[in-house]
């Protein structure tokens, strides 16, 4: 069991597993009498951010949200809390990595390689099942909140050992439960998983997520990120602009399935499917039964990219063994022979003695006292 670095309240932090700009999430536990533990996610809100109002407010519309939502395919929040004046999140802690961190894990110099299309198709029916049960949910009106998550991405994706996957972060989300509006032209997400009318800061809905899914889609198909650029601007300009027809037409997937990513990625959000449960749909039509065998192969990927390196100490111990090198004395060596020198030399000087007193007695002359 691993030390706790400090205590917030009633949960002993652990780690620091994420930081953005406005938080800090950690691995933590929560224990109790008789042994009981649970290891839990504690978001905290970072210092010179708990000063700024908006973004309290945006923390305390999470914490708000995050209570009604309960799905499976998304990362519960269990608490809002302060504890030693710092505003925390309590939530689900998945015992695995973020989608973006398992499309990272390949050997240095290799190139790009995506996930097998079974475990991306896997993946994205558990978002639009996410996003789905969020858009239906209903306030306390009665009426469906609408939410758009704003900032589905790979990064925002958990992935647990068992494969199976949970959108979390909806700190940015909007909709008709949201206490603060955001303002128009005000640009909110990660700027290489923005449908273009989002890019552009214009009006945001919830076929503006379905966009975002189907990027993440071509991130999983493909290992590497749908837009690149040497800086944001260059990002979001190519953002805005969509994703070109030829990409979609390059991967490596089913006609069906690129046929699916065409009308999610359409440039006009009237052109893309109308809610995440059409989306789910054609997703599962051009895709049959994906659940199973995309389980499978997500949580084959997730064992492997969690098992450690070999040890570089070791690949260097190996290589001195096999590549002979001279070396140098040891101390303990040098050491041994200045004193058989030291030794040495006391012998002989003794002996020049005792010849030289023999010598003396010959003469009859006596040694001084």
């Amino acid at each position: 069991m691993r030390e706790p670095i400090l205590a917030l309240g009633k949960y002993e932090i652990i780690q620091a597993i994420g930081s953005g700009g406005m938080a800090t999430v950690y691995h933590a536990r929560l224990s109790g009498p008789m042994g009981f533990e649970k290891p839990v996610a504690v978001k905290v809100l970072q210092d010179d951010a708990a000063a700024d109002e908006e973004i309290v407010r945006m923390f305390v519309d999470e914490a708000r949200l995050g209570a009604r939502l309960t799905h499976p395919n998304i990362a519960g929040v269990m608490e809002f809390g302060e504890a030693d004046g710092r505003y925390f999140l309590a939530m689900e802690y998945v015992d695995g990595m973020s989608l973006s961190m398992l499309l990272k894990r390949r050997p240095k110099g290799k190139k790009a390689k995506g996930l097998d299309p079974a475990a991306a198709v896997h993946v994205t029916s558990c978002i639009l099942k996410a996003l789905a049960y969020a858009q239906a949910l209903p306030g306390p009106d009665g009426k469906p909140l609408a939410v758009v998550h704003r900032d589905v991405s790979p990064q925002n994706v958990l992935l647990d050992r068992s494969g199976a996957a949970k959108l979390c972060d909806f700190g940015i989300a909007t909709g008709t439960w949201r206490a603060e509006k955001t303002r128009f032209g005000l640009v909110k997400g990660k700027v290489g998983y923005m449908a273009p009318e989002q890019s552009a800061g214009g009006k945001v809905d919830t076929r503006t997520d379905l966009y975002a899914v189907g990027l993440t889609l071509v991130a999983m198909l493909t290992g590497s990120a749908p837009f690149d650029g040497k800086d944001t601007g260059e990002i979001r300009a190519k953002a805005a602009k969509g994703l070109p027809k030829d990409r979609v037409d390059a991967l490596s997937c089913d006609d069906g399935l690129k046929d699916v990513l065409l009308r999610a990625l359409a440039m006009r959000p009237a052109d893309r499917f109308a809610s995440a449960d059409e989306f789910l749909k054609a997703l599962t039509t051009a895709a049959p039964d994906p659940t199973e065998t995309g389980r499978v192969a997500l949580a084959a990927a997730l064992e492997t990219a969690l098992e450690k390196p070999p040890s570089t100490r070791s690949g260097t111990a190996k290589a001195a063994v096999a590549k002979p090198s001279r070396k140098r004395p040891s101390t303990r060596s040098s050491e041994t022979a200045d004193s058989a020198a030291g030794i040495r030399n006391v012998l002989i000087g003794a002996g020049l003695l005792m010849l030289v007193a023999l010598a003396l007695a010959l003469l009859k002359i006596g040694l001084p006292d």
